[in-house]
Parts: structure tokens; sequence; C-alpha cells
């Protein structure tokens, strides 16, 4: 057998019976009680719960856990820890290490039931400490992440710079490039056609809206208009920052309008 600890999830009073969750394992499940198990340890507490006198959420108790025939159910259920049998004794110290184990876990939620069975496990002066050693540890992560945060978006600005520098480019141009080239690059295109085809499928050349926008192409004696074109001079820089060769076309580009001279 096993203990576990949750608060009741529902109760039929007509029938005398529902069920209790669990906190430590499959904290989505839960477990039959009978109440007259309820009320051989707490007969005012079944009595709320028989005239609905009580929030099931507000019910909570610890419990041993049996499996028969028909499943898992309540053997046996204690209010406090300080009720429950000294052969727990393991699996409560077990219970310990798992909750100081979950307040240190900054990188997941805190769970709504962690400061009461905190306080049940450890009492409340523990709780506070362990809640203080949280704080601190969520305090160094944000300022962590805050510092990646500007170390990234320096470099971001460098290679923004980088680009307008060595293109002629204006800042906003530079900024888009930058964006479109950090997007292509793990597509790892090798030919001109294949970032064209991309662009057109995903619609990016609304998203790019000072270097992509509607370029006028001529063959021969027809003309039509790419929608989500790049100009020459932007389509030569991103073919050669991503390395791709140029297929060639008999189609010559002519005047370009940005989206954001049309949207």
């Amino acid at each position: 057998m096993t203990i576990e600890f949750g608060n009741i999830k529902n109760y039929n009073a007509d029938r005398g019976f529902g069920f209790v969750g669990r906190t430590f394992s499959n904290p989505n499940g839960k477990v039959f009680f009978h109440i007259k198990k309820i009320k051989k340890i707490h007969l005012e507490l079944a009595q709320r719960l028989d005239n609905s006198e009580v929030a099931f959420e507000a019910a909570n108790f610890w419990y041993e856990i049996e499996t028969n025939e028909k499943g898992e159910q309540v053997s046996q259920l204690w209010l406090g820890t300080e009720n429950i049998p000294q052969s727990y004794t393991h699996e409560l110290c077990g219970f310990i290490q798992k909750v100081e184990s979950i307040w240190k876990n900054v990188d997941s939620p805190k769970q709504s039931w962690l400061d009461l069975v905190t306080i049940e496990l450890v009492g409340v002066d523990r709780r506070h400490e362990l809640s203080v050693e949280r704080h601190n540890l969520e305090t160094q992560l944000r300022e962590a992440e805050e510092e990646l945060r500007r170390e990234v978006e320096a470099l971001r600005q460098n290679e923004i710079g980088r680009i307008a520098k060595d293109y002629g480019l204006k800042k906003p141009e530079a900024d888009e490039l930058h964006q479109l080239l950090t997007e292509m690059r793990p597509l790892n295109f090798t030919r001109s056609n294949q970032l064209s085809v991309y662009i057109v499928k995903h619609q990016l050349g609304y998203k790019y809206q000072y270097i992509s926008g509607i370029l006028r192409m001529r063959n021969a004696d027809r003309e039509w208009d790419f929608h989500g074109g790049f100009p020459p001079r932007i389509y030569k820089i991103i073919c050669e920052e991503l390395r791709l060769g140029n297929q060639g076309s008999y189609a010559e580009p002519g005047v370009f309008i940005p989206f954001k001279d049309v949207y």
C-alpha cells in the first residue's frame, strides 16, 4: 500500500461515496472513497459533506490506497501528518524531498497545493524559508534571462549595422533583411528559386514591407507582377548572404514597389 494527499473532487451524498484527488503520483487521477471512512475520524466533516455545507476543494486529507478487483480506493485516512502511522515515515520523508525540490524548480510554475502540503509536511517556518529561496531563485533567473536578452539584442543590432554598412542600406531595410536571413538560414536552401517559392507560399512578402513588394517582370512581349518579389539589389544581397546559386531566368525585373507603399 501507499499513501497520498488530496482534496475531494466529487461526492454523492445520497450514495455516500466520492473521489479524492492525488498530488504526488498521477496528479490527474482520482481515488474512490466512502463516507464511512471520514465518519470514523471526523464526524463533523462527514456531516458537512452530507449537507453540502463545505466546498469539495476545501476538504482535503492524507489517505492510504489499497487496490482490489474494483480498482483503487481509500482504505484509511488522516486529517494531519501527525496522525499517520510511523510505518509510513519513509514515504513522508520522500514527500518532503519532493516538495522541497518542487519549490526550487523555478522552471515550472508553482502548484496551487504546494503551500498547504508543505505546511502539512514541514511546518509554517520551513514553508516560509522555501518561499524566500524560490523568490531569490526566480529573481536570479529573471536577471539571467534579461542579461541574455540584452546580449542577443546587441548581437542582432551589430549584425543589422554590418548589413547596412556593407550594402549601403537604410536601417529599416537592413533590419528586415536580417530577419529574413535569420529565418531562411536554417532551411539550408541551395538555389534562389527555392527561396522565391518559399517566400510566395508563406506570403512573407507581406511581413517584409521594405525589402519585398510587387516586382514588375518582363519576358519578351509578356509582362506580369510578381507579388513578394525583391528588387535586384536586395535579391543579390540575399543570394550572397545565403550563398544561393542563381540558376538564371529569361525574365527581366523592372519597376519595384515595396509593400510599404502599397498597403
